[in-house]
């Protein structure tokens, strides 16, 4: 198999913010788009799902495990209405690696995804299609937490870092801190944690530069963990990976080959004169 292969879905549940109901969306998912970005403090992701009669109980069958069943009353509802999909709602996503240098994706159990948004919600003749907008259990924590705490002007910026990840995030994945050389303090105004944590990388210097100019930090998450890192440090990293593209891309016929960009596309050049 190869990374231009189908995706292999082996778990794909939606359960209400109860944890009352759960539905199997797996043959439902028509497509799945996963983004990490080093610009952003949460992973998001993309499902767009198409159901096909009413399959979640009106009201809940009481001691049955099976959701998808008809209720004493007989009457079903569509997702949407039946679960009911509102947002907060705990998604379970596992997809098989389709090639030997993909290790596909996980997150089931303790690291499931949660919806941060519902769009494009379409109901017609027995038959419902709707985009879920999903986000980390870190940024639904980050939501519903401000902080009000003094941060003395002796303290790093790395060590403030690190406070509020444990005391507000308090997340049980890996955290990678660079430390910091800069000290700076601040309140905390009653922020989200994720705004001062970018706050924070935007004026954070590294440890080892001196009076060497420096690109900053920058704060993000990946399905590892979340990251609080030199630009430098970054950098000077070896790659995971290595990515080609040519003019004449082979990567359509070159199945083995897991990293040839197959498209591009540039927003804005550069543009060296202008006239008024």
């Amino acid at each position: 198999m190869a990374a231009i292969d189908k995706s292999i879905y082996e778990i794909m549940t939606l359960e209400s913010r109860d944890g009352k109901k759960t539905v199997d969306i797996k043959m439902g998912t028509v497509s799945v788009d996963y983004y990490e970005d080093i610009f952003s403090p949460t992973v998001t992701a993309t499902l767009v799902v198409t159901n096909s009669g009413n399959t979640v109980p009106k009201s809940d069958n009481e001691g049955n495990p099976d959701l998808v069943c008809m209720t004493p009353d007989g009457e079903m509802q569509s997702i949407y209405q039946g679960l009911p999909l509102r947002g907060g709602e705990k998604v379970e996503i596992k997809i098989a690696g389709n090639s030997q240098l993909n290790p596909g994706l996980d997150f089931s159990a303790n690291e499931s995804l949660y919806v941060s948004s519902i769009g494009n919600v379409i109901s017609e003749n027995q038959r419902e299609t709707f985009v879920l907008y999903l986000s980390s259990k870190e940024a639904i924590i980050n939501e519903t937490q401000t902080v009000t705490k003094k941060y003395p002007t002796s303290s790093p910026i790395s060590a403030s870092v690190e406070n509020i990840i444990q005391e507000f995030i308090r997340t049980n994945k890996p955290v990678e801190i660079d430390t910091t050389s800069n000290k700076y303090g601040f309140l905390g105004n009653s922020k989200k944690p994720f705004s001062l944590l970018v706050t924070l990388a935007s004026k954070a210097v590294p440890e080892l530069s001196k009076d060497d100019a420096t690109a900053g930090f920058v704060f993000f998450q990946t399905r590892d963990g979340l990251f609080f890192k030199s630009i430098d440090s970054l950098i000077t990293k070896q790659p995971k990976a290595t990515c080609t593209y040519t003019e004449i891309n082979q990567a359509r016929s070159e199945r083995d080959n897991d990293f040839n960009i197959l498209t591009y596309s540039t927003n804005k050049n550069q543009k060296l004169l202008t006239y008024s």
